[in-house]
């Protein structure tokens, strides 16, 4: 027995006529992932439905041509309490803010591109539930368009907002135009994880699997 026997107290013999073991191949293959895309199928329902509650609230401002005193006041208290008196906003500059936001189709631009974006997404989510990989392209693309006339609109808004309003008010509009951007940005993300992720990208498209064989299967 060797020294190297006797530090390690066990000694390794290899028998060429031992049989190699075999490691069935599937354990290094990539396994699909069903449940990851019905889960994005299921926060895309969702934000289908946050979009179409933010469409319906600029299709319904771009079609109201006066807003009553009393809306006007209820929108107007929270932020002129929020100053010292010099800069409130009176209900002619904001009913003058309002008429320029709808002449310049912002409004319109926005919550009509928005409800369109929230259609995609919402018909991308069902069709992700059925893993189908042409929802998740369709809900980026809706991503994609309610991003863009989301950003658009809000810029055409804050432009009347930098005409007609001043202090907390005219902040507010400037910060809903980088929250725009942002969260469309990440629903974009969101839908697109589908087609990035392997595994999930194999249970929407199961027909470009891979599979290993041994050479005894060949």
């Amino acid at each position: 027995m060797s020294d190297s026997d006797v530090e390690l107290g066990f000694s390794m013999r290899m028998d060429e006529n031992q049989p190699e073991s075999e490691i069935p191949p599937h354990v290094f293959a990539i396994q699909p992932d069903s449940k990851g895309p019905k889960s994005i199928g299921v926060l895309l329902l969702l934000s289908a439905l946050l979009l179409f509650g933010l469409a319906y609230g600029d299709i319904s401002l771009h079609q109201a041509e006066d807003l009553s005193d009393e809306e006007v006041d209820l929108i107007l208290s929270t932020p002129n309490s929020q100053g010292d008196g010099t800069e409130d906003i009176s209900v002619e500059q904001y009913q003058k803010f309002h008429d320029a936001a709808r002449e310049s189709g912002g409004y319109a631009l926005r919550g009509y591109g928005l409800g369109l974006a929230g259609v995609m997404l919402l018909i991308g989510g069902i069709m992700l539930l059925s893993l189908n990989g042409a929802g998740a392209k369709l809900a980026v693309g809706g991503a994609t368009l309610g991003m863009v006339s989301g950003i658009s609109g809000s810029l055409l808004v804050k432009g009347a907002a930098d005409t007609h309003l001043v202090g907390v008010l005219l902040l507010t509009y400037e910060i809903t135009t980088y929250l725009c951007g942002v969260c469309m940005a990440m629903c974009i993300g969101l839908a697109a994880l589908p087609l990035i992720n392997a595994r999930a990208r194999l249970a929407l498209y199961p027909e470009n699997r891979v599979v290993l064989k041994t050479d005894n299967e060949e």
